[in-house]
């Protein structure tokens, strides 16, 4: 599924009006009024014909600046498939700048088992009125035998008790370029702000968590649905999601895979 809402939900905390739902679909993480957060989030995903399943297990620290202006968080990931296990390390930060622009900048570094030797990012947020947000951003992934940049841009427009969301990934390799979408529907259900979210989207984008890192993963034509629950309790969020996904690989193989997500975030 190529989505970051599931791999990187965590943004800056923006200054907000409960009846407009002024926030974005990634500042999830960042909602409640303590410094810290610790959390733990598991992938399971499980595959048509025979091909071994494949789980991601990540583990987050998050602390804000007490002037909540700054956001840094570390995570630690593993993932095993088979025989292997692999792990890759990551470091974020989160600024605001005033009160319609926010940005985040992130690098991470792996075993280069089951996932890329190292990736860089940068998304920058803006305001742009009656409740749109423009989101632009680029990423750069190297892997053992290639490498890809990836341009970002995306709109949110939030209404009533919703938040609609389109975000298109331009990905470029050596000599191509692929395109691949995502478009989420939110739906808040009451004042703690547990919701409904409805996703679906076409193609492989670089930041997806349960993709099979080969070298032409970029070029297989994936199709994915999916329906998650957030539950907000005092200090703690749980949230289940489940994807499905059809790949049409370029070979002309084709499999269904299908994906369940855990996250479970602390605050303190």
């Amino acid at each position: 599924m190529s989505c970051s809402i599931f791999s990187q939900e965590i943004l800056t905390e923006k200054k907000r009006k409960e009846e407009n739902l002024q926030f974005t679909e990634t500042d999830s993480l960042m909602k409640m009024s303590s410094l810290n957060q610790i959390g733990l989030s598991e992938v399971q995903s499980f595959y048509s014909g025979n091909i071994e399943k494949m789980s991601t297990t990540s583990l987050f620290y998050l602390k804000k600046s007490k002037n909540l202006k700054f956001t840094f968080v570390v995570r630690v990931n593993m993932k095993l498939r088979a025989s292997i296990n692999s792990f890759k390390y990551d470091a974020e930060m989160y600024v605001k700048h005033g009160k319609n622009y926010y940005s985040f900048a992130g690098a991470s570094i792996s075993d280069k088992e089951l996932f890329p030797n190292y990736e860089l990012f940068y998304q920058f947020y803006s305001n742009l009125g009656r409740s749109w947000e423009l989101e632009t951003g680029s990423k750069f992934l190297a892997a053992q035998n290639f490498n890809l940049v990836t341009p970002i841009i995306g709109f949110t427009k939030d209404f009533e008790k919703n938040r609609i969301s389109f975000r298109n990934f331009l990905t470029f390799t050596s000599d191509k370029m692929y395109y691949s979408n995502i478009m989420q529907w939110r739906h808040f259900l009451n004042e703690k702000r547990d919701n409904l979210l409805l996703v679906t989207g076409f193609g492989n984008a670089p930041d997806s968590r349960n993709i099979d890192l080969a070298d032409d993963f970029i070029i297989n034509k994936t199709i994915f649905s999916g329906l998650a629950y957030e539950k907000n309790f005092e200090k703690f969020k749980l949230t289940v999601t489940s994807v499905y996904n059809r790949n049409n690989f370029n070979t002309g193989a084709k499999f269904n895979q299908f994906d369940i997500y855990f996250n479970l975030i602390h605050s303190f």
